[in-house]
């Protein structure tokens, strides 16, 4: 727990405080605990401006840069491009779950994909869940990460957030507080949460909801967005690309240049009166032996190829750091076949991660719904164990592929192994299933 500071004291706009006043504490916890400084310094992470400056920038390339763009979007394609399906052994689990899916408030059939590069977007999703008592629904709302004014950990585990403080509306100032939302904890909280972390969620009244992070680390109170460290690189390359363009325009634009031999001031007004404007495209002029014309175009030093290398440096430097293939932006011309299925590893990977992360993230909700069914006395224990889990699409279709290929083979030799006695069918099933595994199918054990 943070330790006070001995004198002088601050109040929570860092005002000191009279020596006469003092402050009453409620069941040993001091009600402004988060507003105190640790003697071992803050949290990790970026300070609260730089944050905020990040979710207005992420958020403005998101819909405004085509590279910020396609750098979120081409995860979220992978991730759930082809939609979310659920599975379960029990009907009325998947039943259960299918209802709070394609609910019409929640419509997570539709928002999904908007959820998921929302949260690549800004780091942290942060949705409200409204619970019917009676009928056991669940319903999902939706607060902008940009209105989140605090995360409060657990005292005793930094790494846990048990609420949210939102910013206040209407404005800011000591008269006012924004809402306080409990984090959707897992379990039953009072079973893991010590002492001043029960006394510290019970401040949280207003409701709760669900916290999903990423790119933070676990001492740090706020996830940050995919493009953070490419938000300045992402901006230069834009400008370059544009002052490129400028430059293309001003070298394909040209002036007549026209020397009047002997000409005087006022014979060159004259000629200017009746000659001024430029001739039209497949027109015909004619003129004598005094008067030369030629078209004169800009010469801008510093040729193509160096703004082509320049570009490519910097193209490589974004891609590279986010782990995207050169080849997926429309730049293979260095790139063969060979070459191009070795560089999709590392962006697979990536993306497999993030899927994990995605799953667990509707795991959580698919089993909020089905407590708070059961506690409702709509859902059975039996379905309630039974639980669902979501199918997301394959990453790679190589890969699934290969799998298959694998699996035909490893299938035949199998059996011919325990035909010929050389392995038991417990043991075939157990490997069979296991590269069943690699597509997310649970296969059974031995003769099941």
């Amino acid at each position: 727990m943070a330790r006070k500071a001995t004198a002088p004291k601050a109040t929570k706009l860092g005002y000191p405080r009279r020596r006469g006043d003092a402050l009453r504490l409620s069941a040993g916890l001091d009600p402004d605990e988060r507003f105190w400084r640790s003697l071992s310094g803050g949290r990790s992470g970026v300070g609260r401006a730089t944050h905020e400056r990040m979710q207005r920038l992420a958020y403005e390339l998101w819909l405004t840069n085509l590279l910020g763009q396609r750098l979120i979007e081409i995860v979220t394609d992978h991730v759930v491009g082809e939609g979310v399906a659920w599975q379960s052994e029990d009907p009325r689990a998947l039943a259960c779950v299918q209802g709070f899916w394609s609910d019409p408030v929640n419509q997570l059939d539709l928002r999904v994909e908007r959820l998921v590069s929302e949260l690549a977007v800004f780091g942290e999703l942060l949705l409200p869940a409204a619970v019917s008592r009676f009928e056991g629904r669940v319903r999902l709302g939706y607060v902008s990460p940009r209105w989140i004014e605090e995360v409060v950990p657990d005292p005793d585990n930094c790494a846990l957030p048990i609420g949210v403080v939102l910013k206040p509306e209407g404005g800011i100032g000591a008269s006012r507080s924004g809402k306080r939302l409990r984090t959707v904890l897992g379990g039953d909280p009072r079973e893991y949460l010590g002492g001043a972390a029960q006394r510290e969620r019970e401040r949280f009244r207003d409701g709760e909801a669900f916290l999903f992070q990423i790119n933070k680390s676990s001492d740090a109170a706020r996830g940050s967005s995919d493009l953070l460290a490419a938000i300045d690189w992402i901006d230069i390359y834009e400008r370059f690309i544009f002052d490129a363009a400028e430059r293309a325009r001003l070298q394909n634009s040209f002036i007549y240049d026209v020397t009047l031999k002997g000409a005087g001031p006022e014979r060159i007004a004259e000629w200017l009166a009746q000659n001024g404007a430029a001739p039209r495209p497949s027109s015909v002029r004619v003129h004598n032996e005094r008067e030369e014309w030629r078209a004169v175009s800009p010469d801008l030093r510093g040729g193509e190829s160096g703004a082509q290398g320049i570009a490519r440096l910097m193209r490589g430097l974004l891609l590279g750091g986010a782990g995207v293939p050169t080849h997926w932006f429309a730049q293979g011309e260095d790139v063969n076949r060979a070459s191009a299925e070795s560089m999709e590893l590392p962006a697979f990977k990536k993306m497999t991660r993030r899927q994990r992360t995605v799953r667990h993230m509707l795991q959580q909700l698919a089993g909020k719904q089905l407590e708070e069914a059961h506690r409702a006395g709509a859902l059975p224990p039996e379905a309630l164990r039974a639980g669902v889990r979501p199918v997301l699409p394959e990453i790679s279709v190589r890969d699934t592929e290969k799998l298959s290929g694998a699996l035909l083979r490893v299938g035949q030799a199998l059996d011919l192994a325990t035909s010929r006695g050389w392995m038991g069918n417990e043991a075939a099933g157990k490997l069979f299933g296991h590269l069943a595994g690699q597509f997310g199918i649970e296969a059974g054990e031995g003769n099941k």
